[in-house]
């Protein structure tokens, strides 16, 4: 009697700034690397099983992307258990028949009945909880040398040629709107002179006209972005898409609203629709709200010193690293360049 296992997996993704990643766990019983996911439990289906499994083992809550109908690679080793062709806009990317070995839920060999799901982290640098096993991110060159299973290799290979069109192809494209281009370029401008401009003792009477800037702007890139999503460079332009970003890099009187930005945006950079260094610094402004921390080194303020120094920041070690893949100068030339035209 063939005994089967519904299982889930996520081939799970991530862009860092130019660079695409695979992440992966360190298999809990035999050792390697291996993509997350785990039986489903009774009454879940295959799609929260694989949202469930990759929250539980790798501590980030992945981005589903529709099943793209792509067949499996020539060389990968499993048959598919279900048609080649998946229902339109399932999460599964297929279902395919891995024999398995006894193990704590059955004696016996078995097959597992495993659907494919493939996924982004929006924010790998993000929020994260805890996980239940070492995670880490790959590069395709990496994989090519992982202790790994080789269907793992083979499919996360197929795979990473796939990600930036599938990405791209998920986003709503529109035709470029004039309007809205000149429209956050002019309230760019009024932003940027303005506070170029500041005194050196701001008066109540200059901080109500500042604070009256920043909520209109607020408030119309709130409307704007309610009607048509995260202004990208697709619906915009690239200087538009940029200020566009600025304004809502100084929306810091309506927290929430720069909360739920972020994930639009990080949307955006992930189907390469907007600036990686954009995210860097919403999130970093989020971050130091929240915990007085940073992963980035974009937010600064003055030393008792009188010099500008950045807010504190995680993993210090790394983060010349992180800035380089979103196309931001080093922390040290950065606060130079800070204080030297202070």
């Amino acid at each position: 009697m063939d005994v089967r296992h519904e299982t889930a997996s996520v081939y799970l993704f991530a862009r860092f700034g130019p660079l695409w990643r695979l992440g992966v766990i360190e298999h809990p019983r035999h050792g390697g690397w291996m993509v997350p996911g785990g039986h489903t439990r009774p009454g879940e289906g295959p799609e929260q099983a694989a949202v469930r499994e990759t929250i539980e083992e790798t501590g980030y809550r992945p981005r589903l992307l529709p099943a793209a109908g792509r067949t499996l690679p020539a060389d990968y080793p499993h048959p598919e258990a279900m048609p080649a062709e998946p229902p339109p806009g399932s999460a599964p990317w297929w279902a395919v028949a891995i024999p398995a070995g006894p193990d704590r839920r059955h004696p016996e060999r078995h097959t597992h009945v495993d659907h494919v799901h493939v996924g982004v982290v929006d924010r790998p640098y993000g929020p994260r909880g805890p996980a239940e096993h070492p995670f880490r991110w790959v590069t395709a060159s990496e994989l090519e040398t992982l202790d790994a299973p080789a269907d793992n290799r083979i499919l996360g290979a197929a795979l990473f040629e796939l990600m930036p069109a599938t990405t791209a192809a998920g986003r709503s494209r529109t035709p470029l709107d004039d309007d809205l281009r000149r429209e956050l370029l002019r309230r760019r401008d009024i932003d940027q002179a303005f506070r170029t401009s500041l005194p050196a003792t701001v008066t109540e009477e200059v901080a109500a006209q500042w604070a009256a800037m920043d909520n209109d702007n607020t408030e119309w890139l709130r409307q704007v972005i309610d009607r048509a999503g995260w202004p990208g460079r697709s619906l915009c332009g690239d200087e538009a898409s940029d200020a566009a970003w600025l304004l809502a890099q100084h929306a810091d009187r309506r927290p929430h609203l720069q909360e739920a930005w972020v994930d639009l945006l990080a949307e955006a950079v992930t189907a390469g629709d907007a600036e990686p260094r954009h995210l860097a610094f919403l999130e970093d402004r989020i971050s130091v709200r929240a915990t007085r921390e940073q992963w980035f080194g974009t937010q600064h303020h003055k030393s008792l010193t009188g010099q500008w120094e950045p807010i504190s920041v995680r993993d210090l070690e790394g983060v010349d690293q992180r800035r380089a893949e979103n196309g931001l100068e080093s922390l040290s030339e950065n606060t130079k360049r800070i204080n030297d035209s202070n």
